[in-house]
Formats: structure tokens, C-alpha cells, sequence
């Protein structure tokens, strides 16, 4: 089984058979003037992603040309020029996925508002949650089931179970499963790595881990539809999350993970070499024991970056009133070289994100990073902590610029 947004598509093949149509269908007229297949390509990636999903039905040979992987490529070189910003929005207790995209012309550092300009929501999203987005392509995952949504061709493919593996096998309520997608530049493939895990056997007071890592190549006739296993020699462990990886370059997948030291540890994952590794994490980054999500992965000018979550309180509640927030930034992946910064947000800025903490959610091309506001509760009782979305009629996010450190409200409008 191949996946159908990731179909070769030989042009000159392609030209032959157009070419033997026309003759069939004139064979006792005129010649007609024949659109080349070069300029008909170059119609089709300016137009908006609405025609294109039409248009597969001219034919076979248009919706092959359409849901193939060169046909995306290019289409999203041509309208690379607008950024487009994907948004996974709770509205009236159901999740949308809708997307805003910006005039070339408009300076996104001054603006104050998202225009939301398309709704990108199908029926089988129902019950998954965003992962992850590369390239136009969304990780979708419920539970131990994934799907990858094009949205150029607004095609959704659900990936196949990894039937060898050992631990989703097992009836275990501890077992996690987290996706990530990437592209292997020289063999111009795109990857999805997944990592299985499970708690293991305890020793003593120490929780240990068993886990597995496997590839599935998207796409290409030729390509198996099964996972593969990926050896890997560190140390068993267990993500953070389903929803903290990180792309870099679309090569490097990082994220955050626990070993069964209780120790938080970042892992990486090649798409070329597909080998796992350790980096070493900076040494005054300090995870709580017991919310160690505090601090989220961004990826920040092409380079992994760490930011814990800016909490602004009254003075009495659970956590101190310190309006501040520490960026690391990994400036040299092969010596593990990180640089820090603290920043401290200006007095101005306090009473619109008061009693609630700040979750970062990405980057835009800018630079800036997007910030969510979150309502922490903690119960001195229990010593628990939860984070919910804040409550409000008003959807918005906070752009935060590293550099200039400077925070601004922005508005999600219809």
C-alpha cells in the first residue's frame, strides 16, 4: 500500500499520454492548441488548495499529478511567499482546525489580529489531537492511532499499526506512543518516527521504562507500508508527552523524555542516518519533580530551544510572583554548546495575563514565539497540579519577541 499524497509522477510519461488523448478525441478535426504540461503545472500550483481538491476529478492523470509528493513541493515553493499559521482551536466544546495567512506586504511584528480565512476540519478528526506540523503535513494521534493530514491537498491518511511491536500488544494502561514526522533529504523521503513505551519492572523506589523506536516511510510505489524497528543503544525511556517534538530543518526530531532515574533527558532522532541519540541538556536547566512540562521545546531560528512557562500570580496564591521567563537555546548541536537568557517582562504587560501561565505552542518566521494563555490551579491538599485553557469568550494568543523581549495580544477573528 502506498500513500496517496506521495505518488511518483513522471512527466514525460504523463505528456505521452495527454498528447495520445488529444489525437483520439481529434482525429477527424482541426488539431487544437495544446496547453504544455509544463504551464498547466504552473496553473495549478497558483491556484487555492479548494480548486485543486475539485480538480482531481478531470482525471486520473490530474489527480495523480495533484496528490503527488512533486506536485507538493512545488506547490508549496509558489505559495511559500504568504506564511500560513495552523491553529488547533477548542470552539463551543469542539476541536477545529483553521488557518490564517498573511499579505507579503503586512509587517507580522505590529499586527494585532489573525484572521482566520479557512477551515481546514473533517469529521475524521474527531477525537484525535495535533501533534505536530512539518511542511503542510499534521500528525494527528489518539491514543496509540495516528493519521497525517495534507493540507495542501486536504487528503488524510491513517497510518498502519505497528503489528511487530511488543508493548502494544499488552493490555498495559502505562503505555505511550508519540509521533513525529521528518524528511530525509537525500533519498527525498519523508519519515514518521514513532516511540513506544511502557513502565517496567520497579526497582526499589526507582520506576523503570521499556521502550521501542520505529520508522514508516510516507510514500513511493516500491516503498513496504510496514514499521520498521530502529536499534537504538541509550537508555530506555519515556516521553514527556504525545505533543513536545520538535523539527529541525526536517532533518533532527528532538523531544523530552524520562529514564527510569526520574532524570528528563532530550533525544534526538535522525532522518538520515536514523540514529537515536542523547544531547547533553544545559546544566542549569532544572525540571520540577512533578510538572516537569514547565518547561517546553520550540524550535527558535532553525536551532532547539527551551523556554519554562512565564506564571504571573497575586501575591498569596501557590507559586512565587516572579513575572520572568529563561530561554536556553542550543547555538552548536555537535559540541552540545547552549546559551541562556532571563527575561523580565514589563510592568505593562502584567494585567492582561494575570492569574494564568503562558504555554508555548511554536514559532512564526519572525522569530516570535507563540504563547497560550493557561489557568494553573494547585491543590495544597493534594499537591496537585493541573493546567486548563483559559476561559473566555475571546480567543487570542500572545507573540512574544526573544530578541527585543517584547509581548504583544493578538486577536483570532473570523
Amino acid at each position: 500500500m502506498a500513500f496517496s499524497f506521495d505518488l511518483a509522477v513522471v512527466l514525460q510519461r504523463d505528456r505521452s499520454r495527454t498528447k495520445r488523448r488529444s489525437k483520439d478525441i481529434c482525429k477527424s478535426q482541426e488539431p487544437s492548441q495544446e496547453i504544455p504540461f509544463d504551464l498547466m503545472i504552473d496553473i495549478l500550483t497558483r491556484l487555492p488548495p479548494k480548486s485543486l481538491m475539485r480538480f482531481k476529478s478531470v482525471s486520473k492523470l490530474w489527480s495523480s499529478l495533484i496528490c503527488s509528493k512533486y506536485f507538493s513541493n512545488l506547490f508549496r515553493k509558489v505559495s511559500s511567499p504568504r506564511p500560513r499559521l495552523y491553529m488547533w482551536l477548542g470552539i463551543d466544546n469542539k476541536n477545529v482546525l483553521v488557518s490564517s495567512s498573511s499579505s507579503p506586504d503586512l509587517d507580522v511584528s505590529t499586527m494585532l489580529s489573525l484572521v482566520v480565512d479557512q477551515d481546514l476540519t473533517i469529521p475524521a478528526m474527531e477525537g484525535y489531537s495535533v501533534s505536530q506540523i512539518f511542511h503542510g503535513l499534521m500528525c494527528f494521534t489518539n491514543e496509540q492511532s495516528a493519521q497525517i493530514y495534507n493540507t495542501t491537498t486536504r487528503q488524510l491518511v491513517v497510518l498502519p499499526t505497528i503489528e511487530e511491536s511488543s508493548i502494544l500488544v499488552e493490555n498495559d494502561k502505562s503505555k505511550r506512543t508519540m509521533y513525529g514526522i521528518g524528511h530525509d533529504s537525500v533519498h527525498d523521503q519523508y519519515k514518521v518516527f514513532c516511540t513506544v513505551s511502557k513502565r517496567g519492572e520497579r526497582v526499589g523506589n526507582l520506576v523503570t521504562w521499556v521502550s521501542e523506536h520505529w520508522v514508516l516511510l510516507l510514500g513511493g510505489r516500491d516503498v513496504s507500508s510496514r514499521w520498521r524497528n530502529i536499534p537504538s543503544s541509550c537508555l530506555p525511556h519515556r516521553p514527556l508527552t504525545q505533543f513536545n517534538t520538535v523539527n529541525i530543518n526536517g532533518r533532527m526530531l528532538y523531544y523530552l523524555a524520562r529514564t527510569h532515574l526520574s532524570k528528563c533527558v532530550l533525544v534526538s532522532f535522525d532522518m538520515i542516518s536514523e540514529e537515536i541519540s542523547v544531547p547533553q541538556l544545559p546544566e542549569d536547566l532544572v525540571f520540577w519533580p512533578r510538572l516537569p512540562i514547565m518547561i517546553d521545546i520550540v524550535e527558535w531560528h532553525g536551532r532547539v530551544a527551551f523556554l519554562d512557562y512565564p506564571v504571573f500570580e497575586n501575591e498569596g496564591d501557590a507559586f512565587e510572583n516572579e513575572c520572568v521567563m529563561k530561554v536556553w537555546v542550543m547555538e552548536d548541536a555537535e559540541t552540545n554548546l547552549w546559551s541562556s537568557k532571563t527575561l523580565v517582562f514589563h510592568p505593562s504587560q502584567m494585567p492582561v495575563v494575570v492569574n494564568s501561565s503562558l504555554m508555548p505552542r511554536g514559532t512564526i518566521r519572525e522569530g516570535e514565539v507563540i504563547l497560550v494563555p493557561q489557568i494553573i490551579r494547585y491543590s495544597k491538599r493534594t499537591l496537585n497540579i493541573s493546567i486548563d485553557s483559559q476561559e473566555t469568550t475571546r480567543s487570542y494568543v500572545f507573540l512574544y519577541n526573544i530578541q527585543k523581549n517584547h509581548m504583544r495580544r493578538v486577536g483570532i477573528t473570523k
